[in-house]
């Protein structure tokens, strides 16, 4: 049990990008990088037999995509993920839930936090479009 001051972490080191930890039968730790700091987002998948529900899904990046990938193919045993469970709004815990969604998930969350990420999303693609307008006129 690895210990660093107050928090004890029971593995010595964490899952390697594309691979699954066994915590619990049917529960699965998975890991993905974050481009800052806090280089990491932890995700867990729980096996419901003929998919996989997952808690939060890491930033919506192409690197983020092929990491799903290779778990979708390696040990997520080619079961789909049926659910998403977004614990909050921060794009590394959000950030994929409508490209999983868009391959058959629900979505479960919070609905202010569900509120808030369509807020900034539409922010977003509003100052893209702002742009594309702006310089389309140039």
């Amino acid at each position: 049990m690895k210990d660093q001051g107050s928090i004890r972490y029971p593995w010595e080191t964490p899952p390697e990008r594309g691979a699954a930890i066994e915590v619990a039968e049917g529960i699965l730790w998975l890991r993905l990088p974050l481009p800052m700091a806090l280089d990491h987002v932890n995700i867990f998948a729980l096996d419901d037999g003929d998919g996989w529900t997952i808690v939060d899904t890491g930033l919506d990046t192409g690197k983020s995509r092929a990491i799903w990938q290779d778990l979708l193919d390696g040990p997520l045993a080619g079961k789909p993920i049926t659910r998403v469970v977004c614990t909050h709004h921060h794009p590394d815990h959000v950030g994929l839930a409508g490209w999983f969604m868009a391959r058959g998930a629900t979505l479960a969350m919070p609905r202010t936090g569900w509120l808030l990420s369509r807020m900034l999303v539409r922010e977003r693609e509003r100052r893209d479009r702002d742009r594309a307008l702006v310089a389309r006129a140039q």
